[in-house]
């Protein structure tokens, strides 16, 4: 048995950095051969695959400075680039600044309509169908809006509550907004905001820069069972460690299915958390893309992803490789069905129809990556539900962390100023001689 006065479960963002703010008698144990969880990336015959599409882009100044100061040659920053696929053509995203430069005048005219009907200053909205409706009329919802967000959320919209809606959905045209970079109050992205990524390689090296910085690391580690008692856990290979606090970065459903004696009823209570399934198509191209476009959103049903992330377009150093990567998110849930069969070849008719393909034979590779876990749904009530299940936790000296292990829709920056947060906050409540500064 070994004895850690603190042990981390998951080397995303989450865990490696609390194991970063927490440095002393601490360890890193992650089932998988790579750090990085959500944020890993894949490479293949030189097209590097994140898991869906991601950016850096934070309103944390200490989380910003600190990823720049860890990853070698630090972040290479430029203007987001997104498009929306709409009626048939290409604006620039979010769809409800720009549904004018849409070809159709009757769609334009009738979203104009429905933005000065709109009934922002009614009663507050029930659920994100509402919220939908209220805040940009009939026409931006009708056109976009809906069936985006029931693509992308693969469920009924009245079973989702608008907590959320703050910092994630962009504001009408006319409305000022920017995105903040301090503040630490995330805002919409909007055309203008400067992203960040990795100067070489993948999304992933944001998470190996933490690895030299923390005390400890143990790969292909799983956790198999927890004893809150004992303050014991138990691993795939049979060892043991004892530890005076845990940090999980788990999905909440898995991490109270592995500890003994968990009350049935908290077990339970953790299946009323719903969550996004993603299947995240990897396409792989003959010869570098010619189009900066980013990120293109598409509400079309017939069309399966709802994003298509244009992966080598996020630094110069993707761009220059004879070969790029495309990556094309498919939201999955029991609500929604999708033929697997059919995703590859309808994207690639699509980027084919768009130009960003010249033909179905630009695509040299074509994969595939299941994420049961992609996205937490805020449903009503979530709240009240993971207080109660963190509130047990923490009399039995275990905490939690991440997109699942809060069930937060948040990005890697608020996962690692979370992860300095709780960091320091356990080392002033667990000052043993072991941990240091």
């Amino acid at each position: 048995m070994r004895r850690v006065q603190a042990l981390v479960i998951g080397a995303g963002p989450s865990g490696l950095s609390v194991a970063y703010a927490l440095q002393g008698d601490t360890l890193v144990l992650e089932k998988e051969s790579d750090v990085g969880g959500l944020c890993r990336s894949i490479q293949h015959e030189g097209g590097v695959f994140d898991i869906g599409g991601h950016s850096f882009h934070t309103p944390h100044p200490e989380v910003f400075e600190l990823v720049q100061e860890l990853l070698p040659g630090g972040l290479f920053l430029q203007q987001r680039d997104a498009r929306v696929y709409s009626h048939r053509t290409l604006i620039p995203y979010p769809f409800q600044k720009y549904f004018d430069r849409l070809p159709d005048p009757e769609v334009v005219r009738a979203c104009e309509e429905g933005l000065r009907n709109a009934r922002r200053d009614g009663p507050p909205p029930a659920n994100f169908e509402e919220y939908i409706l209220a805040k940009f009329g009939a026409g931006i919802a009708e056109h976009f809006m809906l069936p985006y967000n029931r693509k992308l959320w693969a469920r009924d919209l009245k079973q989702i509550s608008c907590d959320w809606t703050s910092e994630r959905v962009a504001g009408a045209r006319g409305e000022e907004e920017r995105f903040e970079t301090s503040g630490g109050k995330r805002r919409p992205l909007q055309p203008d905001t400067v992203v960040g990524y990795p100067r070489t390689g993948g999304f992933v090296e944001i998470c190996r820069a933490f690895v030299p910085q923390i005390p400890a690391l143990r790969l292909n580690t799983e956790v198999t069972r927890i004893d809150p008692h004992r303050r014991t856990a138990t691993t795939a290979d049979g060892r043991v460690y004892a530890w005076e606090f845990l940090v999980s970065t788990l999905p909440l459903p898995v991490l109270f299915r592995l500890i003994d004696g968990a009350p049935p009823e908290l077990v339970q209570l953790t299946d009323r958390l719903e969550y996004l399934s993603l299947r995240v198509e990897l396409l792989l191209t003959r010869r570098p893309l010619e189009t900066p476009i980013q990120r293109i959103y598409c509400a079309d049903p017939a069309l399966p992803p709802h994003k298509i992330a244009l992966n080598h377009n996020s630094s110069d150093h993707l761009r220059a490789r004879p070969r790029h990567a495309i990556m094309a998110e498919v939201s999955v849930s029991p609500e929604k069905a999708v033929d697997p069969a059919t995703i590859a070849p309808k994207t690639i008719e699509f980027l084919c129809d768009i130009g960003v393909l010249s033909s179905p034979d630009d695509i040299v590779w074509t994969g595939h990556v299941d994420v049961k876990y992609g996205y937490p749904v805020y449903t009503h009530g979530l709240a009240r539900i993971v207080a109660d299940l963190k509130e047990w936790l923490v009399q039995r000296h275990i905490y939690t962390l991440g997109r699942f292990g809060e069930w937060e829709y948040i990005n890697s920056d608020r996962c690692i100023m979370k992860g300095l947060t709780l960091g320091r906050e356990l080392r002033q409540r667990y000052p043993a001689e072991v941990v240091t500064a």
